[in-house]
């Protein structure tokens, strides 16, 4: 379908974006736990007077706190990255209503609105889609209500309705887009960040 294909290309045209900012994130994680190394080093190197066991416990406690703020680090640097993607797809969409594709992508919606609600009787709109909506209606009586970036809402004489927007998709989509960003950290572009201690 026309948003999956237009998912993938945005997935493909962030990802330099992406990797830029994991690689800055990384850096700056990597640059923690070293100042911590180092902190740590210098404690061990000052404890040497104390007991053995003594030093090396407050040398790993150093460690296990650089250990944190990385991972902290790395978590918040992972969920920029996911905002930022999140931003890009949000500003496709929002923008898709200009592209000559998006007469196909309406009328998928409108098709894929259909088959949930085939006795509905009213197709609400945004008051941008109104002509395009008009050729596409049929019998359905269309109201230009919505404001959307595009799609459509059916609704039916018992109340019912199909709510089928770009936004609501996207809203949908959110676990699945989620699920697949963790998986592109975690295979190739995301690896250094998984490496980090």
């Amino acid at each position: 379908m026309a948003l999956d294909d237009l998912l993938r290309a945005i997935e493909v045209e962030a990802e330099e974006e992406r990797l830029r900012a994991d690689r800055e994130k990384a850096a700056t994680a990597a640059a923690i736990v070293d100042a911590a190394r180092r902190a740590a080093a210098a404690v061990k190197a000052e404890l040497t007077t104390a007991p053995e066991a003594e030093s090396l416990a407050a040398a790993e406690r150093v460690r296990a706190m650089a250990r944190l703020r990385a991972a902290d680090t790395v978590r918040v640097a992972r969920e920029e990255a996911y905002a930022s993607l999140l931003g890009r797809v949000r500003e496709e969409l929002s923008a898709l209503r200009g592209s000559p594709s998006y007469p196909a992508v309406f009328g998928a919606l409108l098709d894929e609105s259909r088959a949930a609600l085939p006795n509905a009787r009213e197709l609400r709109v945004d008051r941008r889609d109104a002509d395009l909506a008009g050729s596409m209606a049929g019998d359905l009586r269309v109201a230009a209500v919505l404001d959307t970036w595009g799609g459509v809402e059916l609704a039916g004489d018992d109340g019912r309705t199909v709510r089928n927007t770009l936004e609501e998709r996207l809203a949908n989509a959110d676990l699945l887009l989620r699920g697949r960003f963790a998986q592109w950290l975690s295979t190739g572009a995301g690896a250094e960040l998984a490496e980090v201690p």
